[in-house]
């Protein structure tokens, strides 16, 4: 193992993915499943985990809709219809106002591109939606368990997590805020915010060691 893989650690990588795919999923289009999920205890247990780790309050009260038919018409509302647009709105390029809509959704395609990265049948959305960076993420922490070095990783996630996805989240979740979303996707996306800009100082400090390293 490299020094720059040493410096991440497979703890780390373990940890951020367990992290970005509880966010996925509890992000994720409403489902049946997800309803049955949201109404469990374990994922009461997962959420409090998470909250702990973040140094974010866990919500109290309801988590989930009364049935699954709430349940998807709680997620519509509050991010996916609304006049002009929904109450929160999960794309990088709404809240980019310096670049044009297609030049954000190229620059994320050029970095899915680049390392193989596809969206999956089931991820509709477009190549600047939360899902679609989440899955990049992961897709970069799967590649470096795989063995692929870790430098050229480490630096394609700092790059994307400045250039993307770190940008826009805290407006994402001031806006769930001052609009009242229901307190779980309030906790989700305090939680994103969070887990973000932890993961750009971990990987900004992997570098640095990297290269405080070389000869």
């Amino acid at each position: 193992m490299n020094a720059i893989a040493e410096a991440v650690g497979h703890d780390v990588v373990e940890a951020r993915l367990a992290v970005y795919r509880f966010l996925t999923a509890a992000l994720d289009k409403p489902t049946a499943d997800q309803h049955e999920w949201f109404s469990s205890p374990s994922f009461l247990a997962s959420l409090e985990q998470v909250c702990a780790t973040f140094g974010v309050p866990a919500p109290a009260g309801e988590l989930a809709a009364a049935d699954p038919a709430d349940h998807e018409a709680r997620y519509i509302a509050c991010f996916e219809v609304g006049l002009p647009t929904p109450p929160v709105v999960l794309l990088a390029s709404h809240y980019n106002r310096r670049e044009p809509v297609t030049a954000v959704i190229h620059e994320h395609i050029l970095f899915y591109h680049r390392f193989g990265a596809s969206l999956s049948a089931s991820n509709r959305e477009p190549a600047d939606h939360l899902l679609s960076e989440l899955a990049f993420l992961l897709h970069l922490d799967e590649l470096f368990l795989k063995g692929m070095p870790a430098d050229s990783l480490l630096r394609a996630r700092r790059d994307f997590l400045q250039r993307q996805v770190t940008r826009w989240p805290a407006k994402a979740a001031a806006d769930a805020e001052e609009k009242g979303l229901p307190t779980l996707y309030r906790t989700l996306l305090a939680i994103l915010v969070v887990a973000v800009a932890e993961d750009l100082r971990l990987t900004e400090a992997a570098l640095a060691q990297w290269r405080k390293g070389r000869p």
